[in-house]
């Protein structure tokens, strides 16, 4: 049985493919509505990089989650976690999830792997950086107004260490 941390980054994860793939229903809470709005200005931001990476979903739903689980553990590997990571991590399931969607496929799966990922391979770190509460914090503590919107994406990209160009390392190795 999923507990609460499972449960609420399950729903944060719907909401924000939902979200991704155009639905328009008001974020659920603060830390839905910060991550649609950090995500968003991560993926404009870098819109080149996350659009090559929608060929990947090319497979079945089933080997884009095989691969987005890779990237997962890649990012862990390559010097923890951190608030950008899992920004940059959701963002590329985002993205993997718009592409399975237009060919008719469920992402739900990707939603599925990611979560578990989070809420169970990573329970303790959530927990000890204030689960998505402190996720909320973390995007409003940075701001977001379009003044700052650039020195928020660096923020975010600094966080997430790793960045994109080692994604796109990691990608290319497949």
């Amino acid at each position: 049985m999923p507990g609460p941390l499972k449960e609420e980054t399950a729903l944060l994860l719907a909401d924000y493919f939902q979200h991704r793939l155009g639905g328009t229903a008001l974020p659920p809470s603060p830390a839905a509505e910060a991550l649609r709005r950090a995500a968003g200005e991560l993926e404009s931001r870098e819109q080149p990089f996350f659009r090559s990476c929608r060929p990947l979903a090319r497979a079945e739903p089933r080997e884009a989650a095989a691969l987005l689980a890779r990237v997962a553990a890649q990012l862990e590997a390559d010097g923890g976690l951190n608030w950008g990571r899992v920004l940059a991590l959701v963002v590329f399931a985002g993205s993997l999830a718009a592409a399975l969607a237009e060919r008719g496929e469920d992402p739900a799966r990707l939603a599925d792997v990611l979560a578990a990922y989070l809420a169970e391979e990573q329970r303790e770190w959530l927990e000890a950086h204030g689960g998505w509460d402190g996720f909320y914090h973390f995007f409003n503590r940075h701001g977001s107004q379009p003044a700052d919107q650039s020195n928020t994406i660096s923020t975010i990209m600094a966080a997430a260490g790793f960045g994109l160009a080692g994604l796109a390392f990691l990608l290319a190795v497949r």
